[in-house]
């Protein structure tokens, strides 16, 4: 579809649903301008940064339109004509430099984003166009294996990609600076550390939990944090813990990593597993084909991190080597294969568990809930149930109807559909979906 037609249509359909405020709609939508980077990226260009900042608050709006006009989900930014200009100068700049990175680097091309990771994904994306500014230390925390390490990766790797001095250190390597040069217990040893280290345009850390108790240390770190704040020079961070439960730090420091963004990453949703180990097997060049069942299956059963995933894959590519390449690896493959292997979390999610935490809400029996009545409580439940079922276990509509008391896919769109629009229109509803999905997840 023509990009100029298509923002019309969107334009017209949220004047005609008045989701979006009337004077909002004038003044900050029908005069932006549609950009077309590619046929799932797509950038509102927006006369002034207060309209940037209201249609942000729209954002999930625009995504829900894009996709009843597309049929797909799509990425929405908004962005001022100066701005977006400027990054496309950075960006020529860049090709004319000829900068590249080396192959299998982590970037954000190759970082799979899901409703676990979404925020911190942004985060980082935005550390990286605006360094500095208000997200200035950004704080990424959550459990080992779920893509921290990539994403400070991808910083830097992106960083780098716009001409922007980066230095990484992992909380070992840094240590081992600072200490060796403190020992050497000379003050120009030290201020030229100090000075190495300020003259970098971005300063990234992993793992700062492990710098806990080690006070001289961070004295050192204190300083360049105040450095690089002080000069509007971007500070990355990420720990296993939020900044308020890391021991062995004092106050100031604490106060330190919460004056900007703190951004968790989750645990591995299903789909966003499902996602990962599609990459995987598609990266490491298995030959066999693997059934969507048995994709699903290991998503569902093992898949609580990162690291287990590539294992996963790493057991299916030598399963693929011993096996003719005619052989589509199926879900008895992959059943036998895993049989010993200790099953995640993840698996402990099924459609009884959803239809048991939706109907309590609802006060909704299971029976009710596959049965035939029609009530708004017996409706909602069911309904929910049934969206749920696709956006956490990733189950097809033919699946989910077969769930949900032999009902045809047809009917199971038709409810997940009035969910989403639901969600979009209803901002209790909103959170009540959210409360109801973090308690059947387990958060």
């Amino acid at each position: 579809m023509e990009t100029k037609l298509l923002w019309e249509q969107i334009v017209n359909k949220l004047s005609k649903e008045k989701l979006i405020d009337q004077d909002i709609l004038e003044e900050y939508i029908i005069t932006s301008e549609l950009i077309k980077l590619s046929d799932k990226e797509f950038v509102v260009l927006v006369r002034s940064n207060l309209g940037v900042t209201i249609l942000n608050e729209f954002k999930e709006v625009f995504i829900y339109e894009f996709k009843t006009l597309l049929n797909d989900y799509v990425s929405i930014e908004f962005s001022t004509r100066k701005v977006f200009d400027k990054n496309n100068k950075k960006e020529s700049k860049r090709e004319k430099l000829n900068v590249s990175l080396p192959e299998n680097s982590l970037t954000f091309d190759n970082f799979i984003v899901g409703s676990s990771n979404k925020q911190a994904n942004l985060a980082a994306k935005s550390v990286v166009t605006n360094p500095g500014s208000s997200f200035n230390p950004l704080f990424i925390y959550g459990d080992s294996g779920l893509g921290k390490t990539h994403l400070l990766q991808a910083i830097k790797n992106q960083a780098i990609l716009t001409n922007k001095k980066v230095l990484y250190f992992t909380s070992e390597e840094f240590t081992k600076k600072v200490v060796n040069a403190l020992n050497k217990g000379d003050l120009t040893e030290i201020e030229e550390l100090k000075s190495e280290i300020n003259s970098n345009d971005f300063f990234i850390l992993d793992d700062v939990q492990f710098l806990s108790k080690k006070d001289k240390t961070n004295e050192f770190f204190f300083n360049i944090i105040n450095n690089f704040t002080e000069n509007g020079k971007q500070l990355v961070f990420s720990s296993d813990k939020t900044p308020e439960l890391l021991n062995g730090f004092d106050k100031r420091m604490i106060t330190r990593f919460n004056s900007g963004l703190s951004t968790p990453i989750n645990s591995l949703d299903i789909p966003t597993a499902k996602l990962i180990i599609e990459w995987e097997i598609k990266k490491q060049g298995l030959k066999q084909k693997v059934n969507e069942d048995a994709v699903v299956y290991l998503a569902q059963n093992f898949s609580d991190d990162v690291r287990k995933i590539k294992g996963l894959v790493n057991r299916l590519l030598f399963f693929g080597i011993q096996n003719d390449l005619g052989h589509v690896i199926d879900l008895d493959d992959v059943v036998d294969l895993f049989k010993d292997t200790p099953s995640a979390n993840l698996g402990l999610l099924n459609v009884k568990k959803i239809k048991e935490v939706v109907g309590k809400k609802y006060d909704v029996t299971l029976k009710a809930i596959d049965g035939k009545a029609r009530t708004t409580a017996i409706k909602n439940a069911r309904h929910l149930s049934m969206y749920f079922a696709k956006i956490i276990l990733n189950h097809t509509s033919t699946q989910i109807g077969a769930e949900f008391g032999g009902r045809d896919h047809s009917t199971v769109l038709s409810a997940i559909s009035r969910i989403e629009k639901l969600i979009y229109k209803e901002k209790e509803f909103k959170k009540i979906v959210e409360s109801l999905k973090n308690e059947i997840i387990g958060k």
